[in-house]
C-alpha cells in the first residue's frame, strides 16, 4: 500500500467519526441557552385584565329625583355644603349591613355601643364599604315614662338586601357625632307601605325631635304656656 492510499483511508475514517465531512460541527449551547425561549417556542403571556373605571358607576340620579350613593359623592362639597345648610334630599340605596352592637357578657361592664346605622350601597351585590354610604339617627330609645304615647306608631323597620328611599341631610359630620370623609345621611324619614292601607308614606323614627307626633306635642305645649301667661297678665290687670 503506498503513503497516498494509506492517508486517503485515515481521511476517510476521521470524517466517519464525525459524521460525515463537509457538513458543519454541531454548536455548542452556552449555559442557559436551552432554556431561553425564542420566535418558535410560541410563548403565551398572560397578563392581568384592564382596570374597569366604569366599575360602580350607575345613574346619579333616579327618574323620580332620588339621588345615588355615586351621585352624591360625585359632586361632593357642593352636595355637603347643601346638607349642612339644612337642605333635605331623598337617596335611594340597598342596605349592606345594619350595626349590631357588641354583646357584653353577664356581670362585666362594657362601653355602651354605638347609635344605631346603616350603609346603603347602589348595587346589592357592592362588598365591603368602599362604595357604602352610613345612614344614622333612624331609630331612638323611648323613655319609660313615654312608652305609652309611641305604643302605636310605625318604627322605622329595615332588613338587609332591601332597597329603601330615605330622606334626610347629606353631611360629613352628623348631630349624632357620626363623621365621614366620604359624606354620610343624616336620617329624616324613609318610605314605607302601612301594613293595612297598603299606601306608601313617609316614616320618621319615633322619638325623633322631628317626628310630627312630637312637633304636635311641642305646639300643644307652647300654646298651653301661651294661653297660661295671657290669663296671667288679665289677673293682674284686674287687680
Amino acid at each position: 500500500m503506498t503513503r497516498t492510499s494509506s492517508i486517503s483511508l485515515l481521511t476517510a475514517f476521521f470524517c466517519l467519526s464525525l459524521a460525515g465531512c463537509g457538513k458543519e460541527a454541531p454548536k455548542v449551547k452556552k449555559s442557559g441557552e436551552e432554556d431561553a425561549p425564542n420566535a418558535a417556542d410560541n410563548v403565551k403571556v398572560e397578563l392581568p385584565p384592564p382596570p374597569d373605571f366604569d366599575e360602580g358607576k350607575v345613574p346619579e340620579k333616579a327618574d323620580d329625583g332620588a339621588w345615588s350613593v355615586y351621585g352624591l359623592r360625585k359632586a361632593l362639597d357642593e352636595n355637603v355644603k347643601q346638607g349642612e345648610a339644612g337642605v333635605e334630599i331623598e337617596v335611594r340605596g340597598f342596605v349592606q349591613d345594619i350595626y349590631e352592637p357588641p354583646v357584653c357578657p353577664e356581670g362585666e361592664q362594657c362601653p355602651p355601643g354605638k347609635q344605631p346605622h346603616v350603609w346603603i350601597t347602589d348595587k346589592p351585590d357592592d362588598k365591603g364599604k368602599k362604595r357604602a354610604m352610613m345612614v344614622v339617627n333612624y331609630a331612638f330609645t323611648i323613655p319609660e315614662y313615654d312608652v305609652k304615647r309611641w305604643e302605636k306608631v310605625p318604627s322605622v323597620m329595615l332588613a338587609k338586601g332591601q332597597q329603601y328611599t330615605f330622606k334626610g341631610k347629606f353631611k360629613r359630620f352628623s348631630d349624632s357625632g357620626f363623621a365621614d370623609a366620604r359624606g354620610l345621611l343624616d336620617f329624616v324619614a324613609y318610605k314605607a307601605k302601612d301594613p293595612e292601607t297598603g299606601v306608601e308614606s313617609w316614616v320618621a323614627p319615633p322619638g325623633a325631635a322631628w317626628h310630627p307626633l312630637e312637633i304636635l306635642r311641642q305646639e300643644e305645649e307652647q300654646k298651653a304656656l301661651i294661653e297660661k301667661v295671657n290669663k296671667d297678665a288679665a289677673k293682674n290687670r284686674g287687680k
